[in-house]
């Protein structure tokens, strides 16, 4: 009886997996480009490509949002102290 070997996971899929919950924006990047990897050499990580891709959406997106309200909490402040306008 004679196995087959299993396809190597592909280093950026892996990589871009862990960067989207650090540096989401890096984690989509990654993710797409090992995407594309994946899908000319036969590697196995195409499921962690997603995930890098969602979870670095996510994250950006929330990234976003937070500098948004941040933004808007500390302008209010700085104007309501006299600090700005």
């Amino acid at each position: 009886m004679t196995t087959s070997p299993v396809p190597r996971t592909n280093t950026l899929a892996l990589i871009g997996f862990i960067a989207a919950f650090m540096i989401p924006i890096v984690g989509v990047v990654l993710g797409a480009m090992g995407r594309k990897q994946i899908t000319s050499s036969g590697e196995s990580g195409r499921g962690l490509a997603r995930a890098a891709i969602i979870i670095g959406i996510a994250g950006t997106l929330f990234q976003v949002a937070f500098f948004a309200v941040w933004l808007t909490i500390m302008t209010a402040g700085l104007t309501q102290s006299g600090l700005l306008g």
